[in-house]
């Protein structure tokens, strides 16, 4: 997909952070790419590894986005991923937006039982989250539930990752992560902006 006469200067960007941008595939709407300089590729080269350590173990991609492979040229590399999209084809809130809207009662229930789908999720295939944060929770309200989905920060950051091979560490982890994620960023959000907490 990349080459050097295929410039990125009209895709269209969907993201940016200190490391990479992240564009919407320019042939196919339902993709994205994430790409960064070769020379400052450590969270993609970190993803990269953990993307296909997921797919060798059979993970389903159902609350974090489907992995395609790596894309590059000589500068240039970067994952290919689904792009989350809600039912009308839009790019839903992150939790942080989602959560500065007027929400209904029946809206904060659904989308606490989506946080707590998306914990269950993490610890029952040990999918290792290493930024948890409101802006990497996409919010994806459903007729009858809510999804929130992680997009982004993915796998340990540890030179040596043994949270990912042993299991029991991999659960200790992710309960420590999303403890201090709900205690610190989301519990205040939520007395903040909707004057509760979650059940």
């Amino acid at each position: 997909m990349l080459s050097p006469e295929r410039e990125t200067s009209e895709w269209r960007v969907i993201g940016r952070g200190d490391e990479r941008i992240c564009y919407q595939h320019p042939d196919d709407p339902g993709r994205c790419v994430k790409l960064s300089r070769r020379e400052k590729a450590k969270q993609t080269r970190r993803e990269l590894r953990y993307f296909r350590r997921l797919k060798r173990r059979g993970v389903p991609f159902t609350l974090i986005p489907e992995f395609f492979g790596a894309v590059e040229d000589a500068e240039r590399i970067g994952i290919e991923q689904a792009l989350i999209l809600d039912e009308r084809g839009e790019l839903p809130p992150n939790a942080g937006e989602y959560l500065a809207r007027p929400l209904a009662p029946a809206q904060l229930e659904r989308f606490r039982a989506g946080l707590e789908a998306l914990r269950d999720y993490l610890l029952a295939y040990n999918v290792i989250p290493c930024d948890l944060v409101m802006s990497n929770l996409l919010v994806l309200e459903r007729e009858d539930a809510t999804l929130v989905m992680l997009i982004d920060g993915l796998g340990a950051s540890e030179a040596i990752p043994l949270a990912e091979h042993v299991p029991w560490l991999g659960r200790q982890k992710i309960r420590r992560k999303w403890k201090k994620f709900m205690k610190k960023t989301l519990m205040p959000r939520l007395e903040a902006t909707q004057g509760c907490q979650p059940s």
